[in-house]
């Protein structure tokens, strides 16, 4: 199941990337999370047909942090990259 839902990013672009997410959170993206049957279940009948395509990526912490609503996804640069 989804531990954060975004909106105006593309997460296939992040996938063997890393990026931020608001101040102190670095997330690498490690593969795609493709939407299972549990999507009829909790969106109806057709959920996983619809969702099909959109199941986002799945990523390891770099750092660890508090996530807040608002904050900005930002993928970040080679030398963003060297720190932990």
């Amino acid at each position: 199941r989804r531990n954060l839902v975004v909106e105006g990013v593309n997460l296939l672009s992040l996938k063997r990337m890393r990026f931020s997410i608001g101040e102190e959170v670095v997330l690498e993206g490690s593969g795609s999370c493709e939407p299972c049957s549990k999507m009829d279940a909790a969106l109806g009948d057709g959920g996983f047909q619809a969702m099909r395509g959109h199941g986002g990526i799945t990523a390891r912490v770099v750092r660890g942090g508090h996530v807040r609503i608002g904050d900005r996804v930002r993928a970040l640069s080679l030398a963003d990259e060297s720190e932990p």
